[in-house]
């Protein structure tokens, strides 16, 4: 860790606290709360250009800093695309999301100066994946559909169905899941002719999203099968679990516990942290939620374990609503309702964390399912709340069930959508 870095980090957190201003108002719109905690432990070094915009926010000169102007700021000698690039994928793989999507539109820039179209799709590429890797997930979406559409897009198959694969679980991500299925079949189209890693990718992407858009099991079960049959000829065990991790979710999806289970427990065996830390944490979390929504408890405990160590400092905020979903749909299985509520209450409270683009339907459908069982009459007004914005989420017939609560003469007898 480096010492300049953990000194800034002590002042940052001084003149922070000074302001009363909380991590996630601090980073405002431009840095999420977590990002803001790394550059306070020293976990990450804050560039002249985050600096100054924290001092900004804060009131601070940048003098006091020990930076100067960012006119002075130095531009490392790099002036070509390439080696923008080259440090923008360096950074993204060290997690450094804001330095990544920094170096990857100066890369983006200077290939369109040059006419560099491959370099600029390739740019604009990672520009969309630290977007993504960072909460970003509209933003994300933005650019991979514009790059899907760019004549390079058009002229080779592999790079339109990376480009509308990452569509794809960016709307997903951002609960946007009507447009995820759709670009996620637009995907599977471009991907037909590709290696099967590329066509792996995209029927993924598809699957996810039809599975959690509540789609019958008989529509996607075409895809899953391509998906087991593509499994052994993938080289990578990594991705192999992948694919299992996928079908397990489907499985759960259309109320096959037993095989979902079954899948889970290879995933677990094939995918390897050390390709992505975060992919692993967030398996975790992932297979805690599924078990919890088929009410199973056993195991979901350490899942959350393994999970929380990782993801508190490494995930992005849709990482962390997840985890706090999970961790509030277990105190509500356990009989910890109010312990539940209390969970999720924070999070639809916190300014970032309760947004609507962060899967806010489905924790406000988990309040009321405390609220309910602690006997509150408020629960009646969250299920109508999360049966709107399950609804514009995509999510119907989780709408549907949580309107019939809503509107049900005693919440006690709500039916149950199978």
């Amino acid at each position: 860790m480096d010492a300049g870095a953990v000194d800034f980090g002590a002042l940052l957190r001084q003149a922070r606290r000074r302001e009363g201003l909380s991590q996630v108002e601090l980073g405002g719109s431009k840095y999420s709360g977590s990002y803001i905690s790394h550059l306070e432990s020293g976990r990450r070094q804050a560039t002249p250009e985050i600096m100054e915009f924290l001092a900004r926010r804060l009131g601070v000169s940048p003098l006091e800093w020990g930076i100067s102007a960012r006119a002075e700021e130095p531009r490392f000698g790099i002036t070509d695309p390439i080696e923008d690039l080259l440090v923008a994928e360096h950074a993204w793989s060290d997690h450094d999301w804001d330095a990544a999507l920094l170096h990857a539109t100066a890369a983006a820039d200077a290939a369109v100066r040059s006419g560099d179209t491959g370099r600029e799709w390739e740019a604009r590429y990672v520009m969309a994946q630290a977007k993504f890797a960072s909460g970003d997930f509209p933003g994300a979406a933005a650019i991979a559909e514009e790059i899907s559409e760019s004549p390079l897009a058009h002229r080779f198959a592999v790079a339109r169905a990376q480009a509308l694969s990452l569509a794809s679980v960016s709307h997903r991500a951002s609960d946007r899941l009507g447009w995820a299925v759709a670009f996620g079949a637009r995907a599977v189209e471009a991907a037909a002719a590709t290696p099967p890693i590329i066509l792996a990718e995209a029927l993924m992407s598809l699957v996810s999203a039809m599975s959690e858009a509540g789609h019958p099991a008989v529509e996607s079960k075409l895809y899953l099968d391509r998906l087991e049959q593509l499994a052994p000829r993938l080289s990578s065990e990594h991705s192999r679990g992948m694919i299992a991790w996928t079908i397990g979710a489907a499985a759960f999806a259309a109320g096959d516990i037993d095989e979902g289970l079954r899948q889970q427990h290879r995933a677990a065996e094939l995918l390897d942290p050390r390709r992505d830390l975060r992919l692993w944490l967030r398996f975790h979390s992932t297979s805690a939620w599924w078990r919890l929504r088929a009410g199973i408890t056993d195991g979901v405990s350490e899942l959350l374990r393994t999970a929380a160590v990782g993801l508190e400092i490494m995930g992005n905020a849709y990482d962390v609503v997840e985890l706090r979903q999970c961790q509030a749909q277990l105190a509500l299985l356990t009989g910890d309702a109010q312990g539940g509520a209390k969970i999720i209450a924070a999070v639809l409270d916190d300014p970032e964390l309760g947004g609507e683009r962060l899967s806010r339907g489905n924790s406000e459908l988990l309040l009321a399912d405390c609220l309910h069982e602690l006997d509150d009459p408020s629960a009646r007004r969250w299920y109508a709340s999360a049966a709107r914005q399950l609804e514009q989420e995509g999510r119907l017939k989780a709408a549907l069930e949580a309107m019939r609560s809503a509107t049900a003469d005693d919440v006690d007898e709500k039916l149950t959508i199978t």
